[in-house]
């Protein structure tokens, strides 16, 4: 997997929300799936983001993407050094974080957890290794990616495991892969909040793109409860509020959307149109 155009905006906002800049460890090496060119005409069109004082630097890697955005040192974790990481771990192991003996004011995973057979101890890693006030970003597949890797990662997934680790949500969204992409937020069970037509017409094919801070360190065991069911077993702090939701295209009607379109989307064509907006299919 690779860095998309909205997970590359994402991460602009973030490094506006964090203290500091001085180190980022990206779960994979990130082949970037846009042109510099392009992000930055959407870095500085968008309403939400024309303002920032960084990210206006060109680069055509993702060390020199996160360099742009003001990080002194980025690191790379993956399974070997076949891509350049210049740390060589595996995300399964439980003691990784004692291993690696340090932390890391961002830690992005680009496409990494589906592919991590116990996502459970990769997902308690990545909360120990990036420190208090840090954010943890995940952009990986949530619809349309049957056997793709391992899992395809619901947001609620996400949403409960890292309130209990200690960690506040900065946003929530989807990023659609359609004839024109767009983001939709995921704060909530769209599941049990729109149903299954909804989520099939809406997001046939989707990358879930989430943030969260940590603002301590919280409860790392096992989870007992989705958060749907602790909000409706009448815990009222389950429910989550993200900081920002980050529009990308247009959320379109899904009662335009015609239903034996939903989900059929040819990946050539979809590549063809991708490559229109400066996204290449991942």
């Amino acid at each position: 997997m690779g860095m998309l155009i909205y997970d590359a905006l994402v991460l602009g906002r973030i490094a506006q929300e964090i203290a500091e800049r001085k180190s980022c460890l990206t779960l994979g090496v990130p082949t970037l799936n846009f042109k510099d060119e392009h992000f930055l005409h959407h870095w500085t069109t968008h309403p939400n983001l024309a303002n920032a004082n960084i990210g206006r630097q060109p680069f055509d890697t993702s060390a020199g993407f996160f360099q742009n955005l003001g990080f002194e040192n980025t690191s790379a974790l993956d399974i070997s050094d076949y891509e350049g990481a210049d740390i060589v771990a595996d995300l399964n192991d439980p003691d990784l974080p004692q291993k690696i003996g340090r932390q890391f004011d961002v830690i992005y995973d680009s496409g990494t957890l589906e592919h991590i057979f116990d996502a459970p101890a990769a997902m308690r890693s990545i909360a120990q290794l990036v420190r208090v006030g840090g954010v943890v970003v995940h952009a990986t597949p949530s619809n349309g990616f049957l056997d793709h890797g391992f899992w395809q990662i619901s947001p609620d997934l996400y949403r409960t495991f890292y309130k209990k680790a200690g960690f506040e949500v900065l946003t929530s969204s989807l990023f659609v892969f359609a004839d024109t992409p767009y983001a939709m937020p995921a704060e909530q069970n769209l599941y049990r909040t729109h149903g299954r037509k909804y989520i099939t017409r809406m997001a046939p094919e989707a990358i879930l793109v989430f943030a969260a801070r940590k603002t301590h360190d919280g409860d790392l065991g096992p989870i007992s409860l989705q958060e749907y069911y602790s909000h409706i077993h009448a815990d009222a702090s389950a429910e989550t509020t993200a900081r920002f939701f980050l529009k990308f295209g247009e959320i379109p009607d899904p009662d335009q959307i015609p239903a034996q379109s939903a989900g059929l989307s040819a990946r050539g064509v979809l590549s063809a149109l991708l490559s229109r907006l400066g996204v290449r299919d991942r």
